[in-house]
């Protein structure tokens, strides 16, 4: 048997159900809500900027388009 494995898998447990009562504690609870607040504003931030990525990106096609339309005529 593999001993690394199996002590990696017991440590897994032991770090699982410390996080859960440390979660259920008041403390806990407010260190989650907080993490989980940071984590909402990260992922409006990046969307917020993926939009403006994607319109950079529309404007640059939409420019190539005409610029190659004025071409053929």
């Amino acid at each position: 048997m593999n001993y690394e494995k199996a002590f990696f898998f017991a440590a897994g447990i032991v770090v699982g159900a410390g996080a859960v009562c440390f979660v259920r504690s008041k403390a806990g609870k407010k260190v989650a809500v907080a993490i989980a607040s940071k984590g909402l504003e990260l992922k409006d931030c990046v969307a917020s900027m993926a939009e403006r990525v994607k319109e950079t990106v529309d404007d640059v096609v939409a420019e190539a388009k005409y610029v190659n339309e004025q071409k053929a005529n």
